[in-house]
């Protein structure tokens, strides 16, 4: 028994070697012994060992076969698998989910379909197999139509189809089911929550928060990390503050991913101090607590604060990776730092063999284009070991406007309508650069073009926090539930300001 449990700790801490060592010096192996030897084995990759193993079992269980299934469904080998499942004397539940499990990872629907067919039984969890699968590949109109033919259904059956929906961007549909769920739990509210944050609709998951408030349920430390999340895109300090108030306790501050998030909100929300004291509070800070602390400074235009910090973690021989890099070029970027973001840059690439991204050749252009360096700038676009997508040239092209190189400007703005030709704020951009240079026939063709391919402006949003209540406006609208009275005081307003203007 002590034998099996060291084989087991060992296996789970990834340490083969040791394990195999355990199980070799045992004088007598039983078949939980081989089974943890053979799983250790699976579970590491190492599919052809735990063969060798399997092959060589004096006795075999259910469990024995299972374990070697999932070995090969967790390296994609659906062939030897289904070779090894026909053999099996007897096959349990979970055989049976092993096997269309792993034809699901491989992309195999058909199979894994026929193969649920075939159980002679199927609990809960094999309809959650199956929904997950096709909610993974995206296959959303199976995944309901199976959801709706379950004969029974559980808290997991009910998040997975709802966090199909939020992971597909249909968060309507997902929103439909959550309120067609009769026991909502922690885990169904934060599905829901999370997915109108990740869809960009933060007060929506705002307004939801403020109804799961008055239920009772105690959130957990990923509940609380979401609720951060809501705050930092919503970016409004005082709800940000009554959250952190009332969920978060000093004994979370040893949670790094959440301490990281603290950061972030408050940043976003515009008190980088508040995000000082949180990182300050952090005794063992790992390269995200530095990452999120060196972003809050830059983006605050504190450089030369983010600059220490990343030398401070350095000192720490913490080894930064591309979004501690983008933190210090972002310093750089807005602190006008153009010899040290050139140098950060350089060091990334040549001594921390950190591959630039397409985030960071844009940070860097868009540093030298602020600087009015712009064939330097255009030289890095030109020089990248990928294809510059909108970001890169839309900085670029922003760096032309204020600089009025309208050369420049046309070529950037020939890429975007490429890139990107529903998106009216190139045709605009050019168009402002052409009549700051008196060009007012080029002005004239691209609003002919803009016009010819049906470009529409995007519409303009906004929201206020009121009482804790977000309320989110686009230009000219209707749908609010006071608009009436809204116009009438704006009327109101108008007519003052005309008044006070004669």
């Amino acid at each position: 028994m002590v034998h099996n449990s060291l084989i087991d700790m060992y296996a789970k801490s990834e340490e083969i070697r040791v394990a195999r060592k355990v199980f070799d010096g045992m004088s007598q192996r039983d078949v939980v012994s081989w089974n943890s030897m053979i799983s250790c084995y699976g579970n590491n990759y190492e599919v052809n060992a735990a063969r060798e193993l399997f092959d060589i079992m004096p006795d075999r269980n259910v469990v024995s076969w299972t374990a070697m299934l999932c070995g090969y469904a967790k390296t994609g080998n659906m062939v030897e698998a289904q070779i090894l499942f026909d053999k099996m004397p007897i096959r349990d539940m979970a055989s049976w989910k092993v096997m269309i499990s792993g034809y699901m990872d491989v992309g195999n629907f058909s199979v894994a379909c026929c193969t649920f067919n075939e159980m002679p039984s199927r609990d809960i969890g094999s309809w959650n197999i199956m929904i997950s699968g096709l909610c993974k590949a995206r296959r959303l109109d199976f995944a309901i139509e199976l959801f709706d033919r379950m004969p029974s259904r559980n808290g997991a059956s009910w998040c997975i189809m709802i966090d199909g929906y939020v992971k597909a961007g249909d968060v309507d549909n997902a929103r439909l089911l959550f309120d067609r769920m009769n026991e909502k739990n922690l885990v169904s509210w934060s599905t829901m929550i999370a997915g109108y944050a990740k869809n960009g609709q933060a007060s929506h998951a705002l307004e939801l928060f403020n109804q799961f408030k008055h239920l009772g349920i105690e959130p957990d430390e990923t509940f609380i990390i979401t609720i951060i999340s809501v705050c930092s895109q919503l970016g409004i300090l005082d709800i940000a503050e009554a959250i952190v108030s009332n969920y978060v306790q000093c004994t979370h501050f040893s949670n790094l991913h959440l301490v990281t998030s603290l950061i972030d909100m408050y940043s976003k929300c515009g008190s980088v101090e508040r995000s000082l004291q949180v990182f300050e509070k952090v005794d063992k800070k790992d390269l995200f607590c530095y990452s999120a602390m060196i972003a809050a400074f830059a983006n605050h235009g504190r450089g030369q604060e983010a600059i220490t910090l990343f030398h401070e973690m350095l000192s720490h021989n913490i080894k930064p990776d591309g979004v501690a890099f983008l933190g210090i070029l972002t310093a750089c970027n807005h602190g006008g730092l153009v010899y040290e973001g050139k140098k950060w840059f350089e060091l990334m690439r040549k001594e921390f063999d950190v591959p630039p991204l397409e985030k960071h050749y844009a940070c860097l252009v868009d540093l030298l284009g602020r600087a009015g360096c712009l064939n330097d700038a255009y030289e890095v676009i030109k020089n990248m070991p990928m294809e510059p997508h909108s970001v890169v040239w839309g900085s670029f092209l922003s760096a032309c406007r204020a600089h009025r190189n309208v050369e420049l400007a046309e070529v950037a703005a020939s890429w975007l309508f490429e890139i990107e030709p529903d998106n009216s704020g190139n045709y605009i951009l050019l168009s402002t650069i052409y009549a700051a240079a008196g060009r007012w026939d080029d002005v004239a063709k691209v609003r002919t073009l803009l016009r010819k391919r049906g470009v529409r402006k995007n519409r303009g949003s906004s929201w206020i926090e009121l009482d804790h209540v977000v309320h989110e406006f686009v230009m000219g609208d209707v749908s609010h539930v006071d608009s009436g009275n809204i116009y009438v005081v704006l009327n109101l307003i108008l007519g003052d300001m005309q008044t006070l203007g004669t």
